[in-house]
């Protein structure tokens, strides 16, 4: 299983070493205690944007590694008729263009970012969980666009988040 896996138990409390990595990505990060404690239980906390987030580690070949994973503020149940081929058009642009995922949070509802990679140096996955706020802003701008845009903004959005990190 990775560990990303829905089915892997996130611990309370871990291993020494784990949460030494932990702590090096909050250092990275400039997490405040509060946000360091949730960091090392696995318990979403605010990232650099203000959303949600959350680290997940595992160990590959004997060394730590880590997994941030982004939550959006959008059950995938809130979006339907036109929103699914603007959702789709999103996450083919973070997949293809941007290297990470867009589906469902681990062991939740919510749309969720993930990098298709997991990353062993602490400072990599707080680059990479700030990239991630970067991109989960951007494609909420358009998932959910302001009252009154034009519909097919949306569509002209997606295309456009590749390799800037915002929408135009």
């Amino acid at each position: 299983m990775t560990p990303t896996s829905p089915h892997v138990p996130i611990p309370t409390r871990p291993p020494g070493a784990a949460r030494a990595f932990l702590a090096q990505i909050g250092l990275q990060l400039g997490v405040t205690a509060d946000a360091l404690q949730a960091l090392e239980s696995g318990e979403p906390f605010a990232g650099p944007s203000g959303l949600l987030c959350r680290v997940h580690t595992g160990i590959v070949g004997g060394r730590w590694i880590g997994h941030p994973e982004v939550l959006l503020p959008l059950a995938a149940a809130e979006l339907g008729g036109p929103d699914v081929p603007r959702l789709l058009g999103v996450q083919e642009q973070l997949l293809h263009g941007e290297g990470w995922l867009l589906g469902l949070m681990a062991g939740g509802g919510l749309l969720a970012l993930r990098p298709l990679q997991a990353q062993h140096d602490a400072a990599q996955v707080a680059a990479d969980l700030d990239r991630g706020h970067v991109l989960a802003r951007a494609a909420l701008d358009v998932l959910v666009p302001a009252d009154g845009t034009d519909p097919g903004a949306g569509d002209r959005e997606a295309r456009n988040l590749a390799g800037t990190g915002a929408v135009s």
